[in-house]
């Protein structure tokens, strides 16, 4: 996230937020959960791409065991 402005920082830190709020709602995930910069930088292009937060928690956490 170092090539981001602040203002994207907080804005895909902020989507994040929501797309792992989904994910637990969906039972996904079981909170504690901390993205990585790995975890960021996939969000990121799910966000780029188009997809709600709620289409990213499926697309990234369906696919974690």
């Amino acid at each position: 996230m170092d090539d981001m402005s602040e203002r994207d920082q907080a804005i895909i830190a902020e989507w994040t937020l929501d797309t792992f709020d989904a994910a637990v709602h969906a039972v996904l995930v079981t909170p504690p959960w901390r993205p990585t910069d790995h975890a960021y930088g996939v969000l990121r292009g799910y966000r780029e791409a188009g997809l709600t937060p709620a289409e990213a928690a499926q697309a990234f956490f369906s696919t974690r065991q």
